[in-house]
């Protein structure tokens, strides 16, 4: 098969809009696919991968210049390789305001597949951006969707708001969740870990993976770190990534004296992951309400945890709809909610066997549906049906 692909993603950045990006592409390598990908150029290491050839857009957009340069680059890209070459499938990673990729599906009648990494109506209504533009992005993911084959979706919360606020039919969204790619390196190990760090060997770890921005619950975790202190004296919290809400975040640390209690570890690119994982007892997932409503409760965070063999605690907002068998391996609490937290976290806590236990069943769980691998060929599989039916 053949795709077109396109991401509007920093590739430098080890965050889940890289590994996503690498990751479906590694997958349609795996499964035989002919890929060109329009990305753009990194600041650092481009990525190689067999049957995978980059079209590198430069500058990258934080500037009003940088993105109408990169839009007129990409169009280029885009209209000379659907002229010179035959695509099955274009592909894309959730647009903002890029009609390139639906205009090539409308001139050169391919497939438009878009993987939907947010509601980005919410996105800019949270970054204050003005109604105007707002309106124009809200316009141009109409047409996007309207034009699309198919959708990719991770969340179910997302997958009904899509459908619901654009009234598209059921049958074109597809709610597959988020891969990861599975250590080759087995994790360091904990004694080795917590000495590099500094840390005690007695201690008891939280552990915190992703950007750390408003839909992610800290203010919660860090209070239930307070209620758990008296049971658990070495109780830390080890956070691995950025975010716009970093800064924010030390002033919220300071005004709890919770500072000695944090690991701030920066962005770790996902191949290093083995090096630290090895010290976390627990991995957290809680989102806030409104993080919820759009994310739902199974981030991208929770493949990287369960291919690691760490139990997790999530929040059970929304869970209804996710794999039995996924569930029934995760601690779930309700969100907002700091002493139903620190009670997952004590029980955890007093009960190791039971955490081994779970972490081994979500392991099982990751290595049999999410690598990177399975999630990309169940997306192929749904590129296929659809081509048989307008065959048929």
């Amino acid at each position: 098969m053949k795709i077109l692909y396109f991401s509007f993603v920093e590739l430098d950045i080890p965050n889940a809009c890289q590994t996503h990006t690498l990751g479906v592409l590694q997958g349609f390598s795996h499964n035989s696919c002919e890929v060109d990908a329009v990305v753009p150029r990194p600041k650092k290491v481009r990525p190689l991968i067999p049957g995978v050839r980059f079209y590198y857009l430069w500058p990258w957009r934080f500037s009003a210049l940088g993105r109408l340069w990169t839009k007129i680059l990409g169009a280029a890209y885009f209209f000379a390789l659907c002229l010179l070459k035959k695509y099955d499938a274009i592909y894309v990673r959730e647009l903002e305001v890029n009609p390139c990729p639906r205009l090539c599906s409308i001139i050169f009648r391919i497939p438009l597949y878009i993987e939907i990494n947010s509601i980005l109506l919410r996105q800019a209504k949270m970054a204050g951006l003005k109604r105007s533009r707002m309106l124009r992005v809200e316009r141009h993911q109409a047409s996007d969707f309207k034009q699309a084959t198919g959708l990719i979706v991770p969340s179910f919360p997302r997958y009904n708001w899509i459908l619901e606020h654009y009234g598209l039919n059921p049958n074109i969204a597809h709610m597959i969740l988020n891969g990861t790619n599975i250590p080759i390196v087995k994790k360091t190990d904990r004694s080795i870990v917590l000495k590099k760090l500094k840390l005690p060997q007695n201690g008891f770890y939280l552990g915190f993976l992703g950007n750390v921005w408003g839909y992610y619950d800290l203010d919660t975790i860090f209070k239930a770190m307070e209620l758990c202190l008296e049971e658990i004296p070495d109780l830390h919290m080890i956070m691995i990534g950025g975010g716009a809400e970093i800064d924010n975040l030390g002033n919220k640390i300071q005004e709890r004296q919770l500072i000695s209690r944090l690991i701030f570890l920066g962005y770790i690119h996902p191949e290093l992951l083995f090096q630290i994982m090895g010290a976390i007892d627990i991995g957290l997932m809680n989102l806030t309400k409104k993080g919820l409503n759009d994310g739902g409760p199974i981030t991208t965070r929770f493949a990287t945890y369960a291919a690691f063999q760490l139990p997790i605690i999530a929040n059970n907002m929304y869970i209804k709809g996710y794999a039995e068998d996924l569930i029934q391996g995760l601690s779930l609490v309700p969100p907002e909610d700091p002493r139903a937290l620190a009670d997952a976290i004590l029980w955890l806590y007093n009960h190791p066997e039971e955490r081994k236990e779970r972490a081994n069943y979500l392991h099982d769980f990751v290595i049999k549906k999410l690598t990177w691998n399975a999630i990309t060929k169940e997306i192929l599989e749904i590129i296929n049906k659809d081509k048989k039916l307008c065959a048929g």
